[in-house]
């Protein structure tokens, strides 16, 4: 109940940072007062209590001891105020009354405390602009704060974080009395010499920063907490983190909301809250496994790979060598066409279990030119559109005798093309593939053909079927036997996770030669999606290279690890289930690998309750099925767990 009233009275006075500049030009004073924490500085945790979990994790591997430091420092805090003469006490107070711990780990722990609160400390970039017009205007700067921190480490925070210019300094425990009191607004209305009616003071607590000031006459003006949290804030994931002492997420999830640039569109705030700490912990995760396996070689498979290589290079700083290469499913399985044996083995290089795959598009598959296609069918007397499914076993084996010399010619072709495009960038010896992921069919075909490598898979995701050809390699967030939880979330929508690293050129078709500059190069397919969805996605990738940036510097000084379940807290919201605002973001979008099909459903719920086949046909086919749901049904419903149960329906 009292936090139920403390909310209500903060909304009720509260007021949003935009709006104080002109409250403190309509208030005639001469003073401006600021609070420190969550006014002019940030912490990058969600609670400041976080920060003790950060200093027990470096505690205990400091020395190799199970402690319970968070706790500890939890309760000295009350002890030295218990034990105190005054209002207020010093980190020095609280660290001669911490229990459990011998001298030297004191102090430890002290230096250790100051040293992360410099480090997750930086500015508040909206009140930073409301300082700097103050200074600008020149209104008198004091800041006031109720903190146990020394002096020398405030003002080295403030400073830290572009502070200057301020006429005094104020803090409680310095003084022995606490804003909360009163107490320290009567000493620096005593120091300044100045009438309260002549101060502002802005500050985010209710009876510290506000209440407290207007006992004292002083304008006081109570900022929102919080005035704007992460889009996609996974709140249930936090209550976890916290009940198993971590606190990796709330760093993450705090920085981004601290660092995130208020004017990103929807696009935008995908990329630097869910997809940026995505592939910070890919990257990192790949550059441990690179260096455990002793690959020294890494080559991103385009178009995804274009995007992961980008974020890569951003961790790991040009330290390991890596190529970008241009290969698709169609285009490694063309040099592998000539072992077939009948067409079902055909059928399987290609790799499709697609329902509708007509002869037409096979052919076209394999790369035969339309007069060779159109020669085929005469001779075959079949028809493009018949479905190789249904032809009988003598006319598949009529048209593979048809095939066979074309098809020797042109696999043959382009098993010498693409051994001589990958050789141009050192394709050779032990090496990693790296992929968004998924059946690894791409590291299966270049395995085939550079049989004499030993090639890794280093994916994002993977889902291994019974029939694929097993080859070495790993994932970075789920597999068949890891995480299933997030692979639950992330394959009820594969095309839209998919779509966030898709480079927006076309996709490779196949490999030719280039007589006059002596060159191999892949033969690229046209762009698949429309210049303003292109558009969007380079924005959304901007932003999420954007975040990898501006985290790097805090994440290595935390030693932050981005395990998979911290990396995808905020895809988990995004997705499961996702929102009407997600709907209508994607509706414009279209995936085209297989059969061109709208991301979200192409007909309102009304419509497929009178045609169930259809809804069922455009379901099935649906590589965004939670998407799909979600824009059929409109309601809150636990798409993902509803698509693990329909599975068995999915011909995908």
């Amino acid at each position: 109940m009292r936090k139920i009233i403390k909310k209500i009275f903060s909304n009720l006075k509260s007021v949003r940072t935009s709006t104080l500049i002109s409250i403190i030009r309509k208030s005639n004073c001469q003073l401006v007062s600021f609070d420190i924490f969550d006014t002019l500085i940030k912490r990058n945790v969600n609670t400041s209590s976080d920060v003790y979990l950060i200093l027990e994790n470096n505690y205990q591997k400091f020395f190799n001891k199970k402690t319970p430091i968070s706790k500890l420092r939890i309760d000295a805090e009350k002890i030295a105020n218990k034990l105190s003469e005054h209002e207020d006490v010093s980190l020095e107070d609280i660290y001669n009354v911490f229990p459990e711990v011998n001298e030297n780990e004191k102090e430890w722990l002290k230096k250790e405390e100051i040293r992360l609160e410099k480090i997750i400390c930086q500015v508040n970039y909206k009140m930073m602009k409301v300082y700097q017009w103050c200074k600008e205007n020149n209104y008198r700067i004091i800041i006031t704060s109720d903190m146990y921190l020394p002096r020398k480490v405030i003002e080295e925070i403030l400073t830290n974080a572009g502070y200057s210019g301020w006429h005094s300094l104020y803090i409680s425990n310095e003084y022995g009395v606490r804003k909360s009191s009163g107490n320290l607004f009567s000493v620096v209305l005593n120091k300044e010499k100045i009438n309260p009616e002549k101060v502002i003071h802005i500050g985010d607590a209710e009876k510290g920063d506000y209440i407290s000031a207007k006992n004292k006459g002083i304008n006081a003006v109570l900022i929102k907490q919080d005035e704007d949290n992460t889009e996609f804030f996974n709140k249930k994931y936090l209550l976890y983190e916290r009940n198993k002492h971590n606190y990796e997420y709330s760093v993450i999830n705090s920085f981004i909301k601290n660092n995130i640039n208020i004017s990103y569109n929807y696009y935008e705030k995908i990329g630097y809250e869910i997809v940026g700490p995505i592939l910070y912990g890919y990257s990192l995760w790949l550059k441990g496994r690179a260096e455990k396996r002793n690959i020294n070689k890494l080559f991103f498979l385009a178009r995804e790979g274009s995007f992961l290589r980008k974020a890569f290079n951003i961790i790991d700083g040009g330290h390991t060598y890596n190529r970008l290469i241009r290969v698709s499913r169609k285009a490694t399985s063309l040099p592998l066409l000539y072992k077939a044996k009948d067409v079902n083995e055909l059928l399987d290089i290609i790799n499709t279990t697609k329902a509708n795959f007509t002869i037409r598009k096979m052919l076209v598959s394999m790369h035969f030119p339309e007069q060779k296609i159109k020669k085929i069918l005469e001779e075959s007397h079949l028809v493009g559109e018949d479905e190789v499914c249904d032809l009988t076993g003598e006319q598949k084996g009529k048209l593979f005798d048809l095939l066979k010399p074309e098809i020797d010619i042109i696999s043959k072709q382009q098993e010498d093309y693409i051994k001589g495009y990958l050789r141009q960038f050192d394709f050779s010896d032990d090496l990693g593939l790296c992929d968004v992921g998924w059946h690894g069919t791409i590291q299966q075909h270049l395995q085939s053909i550079f049989k004499s490598n030993r090639i890794e898979g280093f994916y994002i995701g993977k889902k291994d079927k019974e029939k694929d050809k097993k080859v070495l390699s790993e994932a970075y967030l789920f597999s068949n036997s890891l995480n299933t939880d997030i692979q639950d979330e992330i394959m009820s929508a594969p095309d839209l996770f998919e779509l966030f690293f898709l480079s927006t050129d076309g996709s490779t078709l196949a490999y030719d030669f280039d007589k006059e500059k002596g060159s191999y190069y892949c033969v690229q397919a046209d762009p698949e999606q429309t210049p303003e969805n292109a558009k969007d996605i380079i924005m959304l990738q901007s932003a999420a290279l954007k975040f990898l940036n501006d985290f790097k510097f805090l994440r290595e000084k935390l030693n932050i690890s981005l395990t998979p379940y911290v990396s995808t807290a905020a895809y988990s919201s995004f997705i499961n289930p996702p929102s009407l605002k997600t709907i209508n973001a994607l509706k414009n979008f279209s995936f085209l690998n297989v059969v061109s099909h709208s991301l979200v459903a192409e007909h309102n719920i009304f419509f497929y309750m009178v045609r169930p086949r259809i809804f069922m046909a455009e379901f099935l086919n649906s590589g965004s099925k939670a998407i799909f749901l979600k824009s059929v049904f409109k309601i809150q419903l636990p798409y993902v767990k509803l698509i693990k149960l329909m599975r068995k329906f999915d011909r995908s």
